[in-house]
């Protein structure tokens, strides 16, 4: 039942919409052929033509039939048989459905990238080939029904495809472009668009309001395009087509006052009015593409997450987007037109930057270009960090430029220092795990020379009685003596040595490059005295004495597990002995 409703709803809907489109076309149709100076049915320009399009393009082509219903009341109340007038309804319908389909192919599918495309759309889809179709098969209505002679055709068709292609020129863009909210305009832009508009509107009357034998001997039309370059550069295809209308307007107003009646006048007038229009239309919709190529291209900018930094030839920084200057500490105005070398990166990496650029210069080496390499850079408090650089070629026309695309990776770093930490150390104590030590202690003693000057040596540490001290304080104080432990094995020992946790109360150390039996037991006794001291674990006294026991590869190696092995067996040996 809903969907009933709805269908009737969109039904009646369409029915109004149709009978609106069929009265204000034969509205238009009246106004129209009061600039019928050829025939009676062939005029100067046939609003119509753009109201039909207009209509197809914002309604749907399913209000086709209301072009169809208003062309057909429109020419047969004008003196016109009946058959003749179908037969131009037809024409003039068939040419709104063409030139519809033609331009809504290129808005739906290039409006939001290119109104260059769009408008040639205009010109060509709609002003030029859906026109023909008009122009023929109404003129061909007219010689045929005797209306008008056959001796009269070319002159018929040429007016009658120009009036259809300057109605579709003049009031189309128009429509496209304040359909799209063109952007608003602050107080100064009003003001200016209000002195374009006077200034073209005035210029416009002084030149088509004069008499037509002055027209013939200056051209003065050709002032008006000041004003339609000064429209479409500073307001894009909005300006352009709005002042399109202005100068269309007067000048279509003046000839219907004067009373053009000269074949070759009118199709002066014509030709003119076309050739304004385009002109107009493609400069500015190239003007709106570009100011919208900016637009987005200042959106990316501001979203990006890296810094872009656009260089020149000479290395002088152009173009500085918010992360740089969140990056680097200056603002775009600081930025811009410093060199980058001397502004971004460390004085020891300025030459080497130059001699890249020079490089390019001369020889086209394209090394560095489009290659993602880490390099230190310059904060503008002095500070450097590290930088994950990309340096991209732009092409242009004229000298080179380029985009140079910066990360700041010191959290990156960071995070992998920490990683790698956290996979090579013990989570509680921080010194070295039972992996990592491995690693090291195989690395050491194949390359150790065994029997020779300098030899390695394992260090098994055993705390005694740790789990009587882990039920009488809880295992808090206990994982915080252990945190201890480590600390003071790690001051003990040598700079070169490893300390590491193999797990539980079990410690290890690493002894590399030793040169005698002596600097072993060194390490020995300060560990041992290291340990024997007292520890004070959130206000508790503990005393917690260690067993040690020692293995040298020169006795017990190369293999690590076989070190490792003997002085665990050494370290229970003096554990034995102790107990």
């Amino acid at each position: 039942m809903t969907f009933s409703v709805l269908a009737g709803d969109a039904r009646t809907k369409l029915i109004r919409t149709t009978l609106l489109v069929a009265a204000l076309y034969v509205v238009a149709a009246k106004f129209g052929f009061t600039m019928a100076f050829t025939a009676e049915q062939v005029t100067l320009v046939w609003p119509p033509t753009a109201l039909s399009l207009a209509a197809l393009l914002l309604a749907g082509t399913r209000v086709w039939p209301g072009i169809f219903l208003g062309a057909f009341i429109a020419n047969v109340t004008t003196h016109e048989p009946m058959a003749a007038a179908l037969a131009i309804a037809a024409g003039n319908t068939l040419e709104a459905v063409v030139a519809a389909v033609l331009v809504r192919g290129a808005i739906d599918t290039h409006i939001s990238r290119s109104w260059l495309r769009t408008m040639l759309a205009v010109v060509l889809g709609a002003a030029v080939a859906s026109t023909i179709v008009s122009a023929t098969i109404g003129v061909v209505t007219l010689c045929a029904s005797g209306l008008q002679p056959w001796t009269a055709f070319s002159t018929l068709w040429r007016t009658w495809w120009l009036g259809d292609a300057a109605a579709d020129l003049i009031i189309i863009p128009a429509v496209l472009a304040f359909s799209s909210r063109p952007r608003a305009l602050g107080w100064r832009g009003r003001l200016e668009f209000g002195a374009l508009t006077l200034g073209l509107a005035a210029v416009s009357v002084a030149v088509f309001a004069r008499h037509q034998e002055s027209a013939l001997r200056y051209p003065l039309e050709y002032m008006v395009f000041p004003f339609l370059i000064w429209a479409a550069i500073r307001f894009g295809i909005a300006g352009a087509a709005y002042a399109n209308v202005v100068a269309s307007v007067v000048a279509i107003a003046g000839s219907v006052a004067q009373g053009a009646q000269a074949d070759e006048r009118l199709m002066l007038l014509q030709i003119f009015l076309s050739v304004m229009a385009t002109s107009g239309l493609l400069l500015g919709a190239t003007v709106s593409d570009q100011d919208a190529s900016r637009v987005r291209k200042e959106g990316m900018l501001e979203a990006a997450l890296d810094c872009i930094i656009s260089i020149d030839h000479k290395g002088r920084i152009a173009e500085f987007n918010p992360a740089a200057e969140q990056t680097f500490g200056y603002t775009r105005a600081q930025a811009v037109g410093q060199d980058f070398a001397d502004l971004l990166l460390p004085e020891h990496l300025r030459d080497f930057h130059r001699r890249a650029i020079t490089r390019h210069h001369r020889l086209g080496d394209l090394a560095l270009l489009g290659r993602r390499f880490e390099t230190i850079a310059m904060r503008a408090d002095g500070t450097e960090f590290p930088v994950e650089l990309s340096i991209s070629h732009v092409q242009t026309t004229g000298p080179a430029m380029f985009t140079a695309f910066l990360r700041d990776i010191t959290e990156q770093k960071r995070l992998v220092k920490q990683l790698a930490f956290r996979a090579t150390h013990d989570g509680l104590t921080s010194v070295l795990n039972n992996a990592a030590f491995m690693e090291r202690l195989t690395l050491a003693a194949r390359q150790s020379n065994i029997g020779g000057r300098k030899d390695t040596a394992v260090m098994f540490v055993d705390l005694n009685k740790f789990k009587q001290i882990n039920d009488r304080y809880g295992h808090v104080v206990g994982d915080r003596l252990l945190i201890a432990i480590a600390r003071r094995l790690r001051a003990a020992v040598r700079p070169s040595d490893s300390v590491a946790r193999l797990g539980g109360d079990e410690f290890a150390i690493l002894l590399e490059h030793v040169a005698h039996r002596r600097d072993v037991d060194a390490v020995v006794e300060r560990v041992q005295q290291a340990l024997d001291q007292p520890f004070n674990v959130d206000g508790h006294e503990i005393w917690a004495s260690a067993s040690a026991g020692i293995a040298l590869a020169s006795e017990h190696g190369p293999r690590a597990q076989d070190m490792l092995r003997a002085a665990d067996a050494s370290m229970y040996q003096v554990k034995s002995a102790r107990a």
